[in-house]
């Protein structure tokens, strides 16, 4: 269980993201803060695994805060209704950039990352954890073969399961460990691992056959091969 806190001057922000937090199983957010000063103090005495952080606030912005934690080595996810700053928040090496109104697929995604993340410096395996239907799954990124997805769709293929889940491909993308996973055309990513044979318009994982885009083959050869 991630353990969270979101600091941001407006209640109406804070009131989102307790919301949307309550819909992730694996996220606690355990405080709200509409000051850098009190959260400051929060930060030094109690475990925090995750800020939600918003920019622009009256006594200390969110950069120069997340340059004050910077030594607490917190995983920052910047949240804001100013694109301009998003140069700024990566150069702070933040986890993400969520821009105001949020959506709760960009929220759930970015908890998501943020969640893997936690789980490979804990030395655990890998997993997300998406929604099928009305309930939410745990997904062991280190048993997926394959994603393929239809529209807005996505079905996850693993050795003896099929997870299905609302989401884009591009969404998951953004979820999945880059040096993991890799996409091979605009409807499927496979695992690396999983892949047993390069061919000139294709790729086996396991038994399965998958289309390979020549947008696409440049970038898995130098993967695989080393190109």
């Amino acid at each position: 269980m991630l353990r969270a806190i979101a600091i941001d001057d407006e209640p109406a922000a804070l009131e989102v993201l307790s919301r949307y937090a309550d819909k992730v199983p694996f996220l606690d957010l355990v405080q709200t803060f509409m000051n850098t000063t009190d959260a400051l103090n929060y930060l030094h005495t109690q475990r925090v695994d995750l800020l939600f952080l918003d920019i622009r606030m009256p006594d200390l912005t969110g950069t120069d805060f997340a340059q004050v934690i910077a030594p607490l080595q917190k995983p920052v996810i910047f949240t804001t209704a100013y694109a301009d700053y998003a140069l700024e928040g990566f150069a702070l090496n933040a986890l993400d950039y969520l821009l105001k109104p949020i959506a709760f697929s960009r929220f759930l995604q970015s908890c998501n990352r943020a969640y893997t993340r936690h789980l490979q410096q804990q030395g655990e395996s890998s997993s997300i954890f998406v929604k099928d239907g009305y309930d939410w799954v745990r997904v062991n990124l280190g048993e997926v073969l394959y994603i393929h997805s239809d529209t807005n769709l996505l079905f996850i293929h693993e050795q003896n399961r099929q997870v299905s889940t609302r989401m884009t491909l591009a969404e998951m993308v953004g979820i999945l460990p880059a040096d993991q996973f890799i996409r091979v055309h605009k409807s499927y990513v496979v695992a690396l691992k999983a892949i047993r044979k390069l061919e000139r318009h294709q790729v086996t994982v396991g038994t399965i056959a998958i289309p390979l885009a020549t947008t696409y083959r440049q970038m898995l050869e130098q993967r695989l091969l080393g190109k």
